[in-house]
């Protein structure tokens, strides 16, 4: 019986390296600090070996956004900031100090959570205010943001030190949203400045803001997907500065000989137009390669693209090898990544699956065993 534990994901730290590199080129001698963001895995692509790396190459801090992923972190060594994006959960402010962390904060709440926290802990806690200047996720509003600055000493033991917000349409530069979100962030900015507070670390920009508007980099620019390979959005013209970080391999377990008219997968969706060679490949939707991708996806396989048929299965797909080279069982095959002058890139797939390659990178990561190489 063959074996079907021949799934692996791959991660090349030296990609991430470079990405990094190249990211803070586009920077354009700010002197703004990277905030790497590795929340989710470091999106399927492992939070430890990944937040190694980016800590030695200098990157200021990290964004995350469960507080398991800080004590991670901290178990490991990690010493860089950690700031918790999506701010935190009650129960969980006493973590929090003794973790030390920085907890982003878009409500009332959560200040007066970890007022007590630190009172507790005998310590000053770092916070960051979230500001809502569009996305209609997490922040103050700026009346809110007013009442906050104003009654800053009713928190003694929070080091109010940051104030940031999120671009909702920064991975599409035209729309002309982007523009009254950064105007809006600016009005932000001077109202508390008005009220006396001038922020140690003002951020705004992820991915697609640092790429796009260089006018949001302030003193924090806050990379996520572009770390990983991934352009947010359509890339800019001319050579790909961003090299893929991940890549997913297989190999074929089984091939057969069938008829034309042959029906392959569940349902008969499809029947083969001419007689056929049908490989098996063990991966499906529970290895993260989604269902909605039947009909639509490829392979490549001996350096030849191939197509996907019938329904993919829980933990098996069939793949139409008639046009490669005498296919054999144990061929290897790239189903994210290259191989012999082809290659299926996150987009690709994502446009397959109907929807983006933040959630396929994190699906394959975490479904997948990981193998690093690279990063030293």
């Amino acid at each position: 019986m063959p074996c079907l534990n021949s799934n692996q994901v791959c991660i090349d730290l030296n990609a991430l390296k470079h990405n990094l590199a190249a990211l803070k080129v586009r920077l354009k001698g700010s002197s703004a600090g990277v905030m790497a963001v590795v929340k989710s895995d470091a999106y399927g692509h492992g939070l430890l070996e990944v937040s190694r790396v980016l800590e030695s190459s200098g990157v200021w801090g990290l964004g995350i956004s469960e507080i398991e992923e800080a004590a991670s972190l901290r178990n490991a060594g990690i010493k860089l900031p950690i700031v918790l994006l999506s701010g935190i959960c009650p129960g969980t402010e006493d973590d929090v100090a003794r973790l030390d962390l920085i907890t982003g904060v878009p409500d009332l709440f959560m200040l007066d959570m970890l007022e007590k926290a630190a009172a507790r802990a005998g310590k000053r806690l770092h916070v960051h205010i979230k500001v809502d200047t569009g996305m209609g996720r997490f922040g103050l509003s700026q009346s809110g943001l007013e009442m906050v600055v104003r009654s800053r000493a009713s928190w003694p033991h929070l080091e109010f030190s940051g104030l940031y917000s999120h671009m909702s349409a920064a991975d599409d530069p035209e729309d002309p949203f982007n523009a009254e979100q950064i105007k809006r962030f600016r009005a932000m900015l001077e109202t508390a400045g008005s009220c006396g507070w001038n922020p140690r670390f003002v951020h705004l920009a992820n991915s697609a803001a640092l790429i796009h508007f260089p006018e949001t980099h302030f003193d924090l620019v806050r990379p996520g997907i572009a770390l990983y390979g991934l352009y947010p959005g359509s890339p800019p013209e001319g050579p790909s500065f961003l090299q893929a970080v991940m890549s997913f391999k297989s190999r074929v377990v089984s091939i057969r000989d069938v008829p034309s008219g042959y029906p392959v997968s569940y349902g008969h969706t499809y029947r083969t137009g001419r007689p056929s060679k049908i490989a098996v490949v063990p991966v499906g939707y529970d290895d993260g390669y989604l269902r909605s991708m039947s009909g639509r996806s490829q392979v490549i396989i001996k350096g030849t693209r191939c197509p996907v048929i019938g329904r993919i299965c829980m933990k098996a797909m069939m793949v139409d090898v008639t046009e490669v080279n005498s296919p054999r069982t144990g061929d290897a095959v790239t189903l994210l990544g290259s191989q012999g002058g082809e290659e299926i890139t996150p987009a690709e797939m994502a446009g397959w699956a109907q929807t983006i390659g933040y959630e396929l990178l994190c699906l394959l990561g975490t479904r997948n065993r990981r193998h690093f190489k690279g990063g030293e």
